[in-house]
């Protein structure tokens, strides 16, 4: 729930290379009508842990930004069906998650979202519901919204890492993971019906490794992590980006930059797993097209190491070794259109 966040140097980095847009002539983002930009959310409210939390000031801002200039604003499964049916999806799509559904998810973001005619996916783990936590919604709660529109999928049973932790073996790591995520889908099915709760799942804490995040789509399922990007209909469905949202990087400034970004065309990124076996790790991007201006940093905001070695192919690394628990990486460029490429990746650091 903690979530790493760009620094201010970072955003500097951008605002001092849109002035080179002008300049440029930069070839379209790939999939445009596919592309569209998932938000993540936890708390609403003024006295949450600002660390995973908007102010209700920032998110009527969010809302009023979204409204004036013409979103689109569906739930989750809609974009995925659309991109599993090959449907276009409308320029300027926002997709509005929530993970862990406390309770100002319903007393806040709901009554908010239902009067514009809009709606949210909020991922459920069950556990506290279960066990009637205060600061958690309650089934009930969940089956009012779900009435007027409203999705909830998968979060895991009790917040449980996707990834081996306190020296577990790969097999019994796999075990527990296929165990947390059935229960929760079990407790969602009998609470919501089952033909009511789509198969998303969102990674606790957004970590993961590469053999839990295979199993879980064997399962079924479409992933969100917790890392900052676009997306589009090509991209890995076993972790798609979002747009970790929270009080020191949800002002309108850096939400509007947000919200109007475009996934990086990419191919393929080697390698996918997040988990570090070498610490700084590198990364190898295969674009399928070139991108001019393209600046890659870590979560602190410092430039890394670009090695290109085509014009489509380019290796990246951090100078330095990355911090526990969570790093990652995050390359930008501008599209050319007034826009920017947004990618980023996940690393885990024991």
């Amino acid at each position: 729930m903690r979530i790493s966040l760009f620094k201010t140097q970072y955003y500097f980095a951008l605002i001092f290379a849109s002035a080179l847009t002008l300049f440029s002539t930069q070839v379209q983002s790939h999939s445009h009508n596919s592309a569209a930009v998932i938000l993540m959310y936890h708390h609403f409210g003024d006295d949450t842990p600002p660390s995973t939390s908007v102010t209700l000031a920032q998110f009527d801002a969010h809302l009023d930004y979204l409204k004036n200039n013409d979103f689109t604003v569906w739930p989750l499964s809609k974009l995925i069906h659309h991109w599993e049916t090959n449907q276009p999806v409308p320029d300027r799509t926002v997709v509005l998650t929530a993970d862990d559904a406390y309770i100002s998810v319903y007393t806040e973001a709901y009554p908010r979202l239902k009067k514009l005619g809009w709606t949210m996916t909020t991922f459920v783990n069950s556990e506290p519901v279960d066990s009637g936590f205060g600061n958690y919604m309650s089934w009930q709660q969940m089956r009012n919204m779900q009435a007027a529109g409203f999705e909830f999928a998968n979060h895991s049973h009790s917040h449980s890492k996707m990834r081996p932790i306190d020296g577990e073996t790969e097999a019994d790591m796999l075990t527990r993971v296929r165990q947390e995520v059935s229960l929760a889908q079990q407790r969602l099915d009998a609470e919501l019906g089952a033909e009511n709760v789509p198969r998303l799942f969102a990674y606790p804490y957004g970590e993961y490794s590469e053999s839990a995040a295979n199993l879980i789509a064997e399962m079924g399922y479409t992933s969100v992590a917790q890392v900052s990007g676009a997306v589009d209909a090509n991209m890995d469905r076993r972790a798609l980006n979002r747009f970790p949202m929270a009080v020191n990087f949800a002002k309108i400034e850096d939400f509007r930059l947000k919200v109007n970004t475009r996934p990086l065309p990419l191919n393929s990124i080697t390698p996918w797993d997040p988990i570090i076996s070498k610490n700084p790790p590198t990364l190898t991007l295969e674009l399928s097209e070139p991108v001019r201006q393209l600046n890659c940093f870590n979560s602190r905001g410092h430039t890394l190491h670009m090695d290109w070695q085509s014009p489509t192919q380019l290796v990246i690394q951090a100078e330095q070794a990355l911090r526990s628990p969570r790093d990652r990486y995050a390359c930008t460029a501008p599209t050319g259109q007034g826009q920017w490429y947004w990618f980023g990746h996940l690393w885990v650091i024991d």
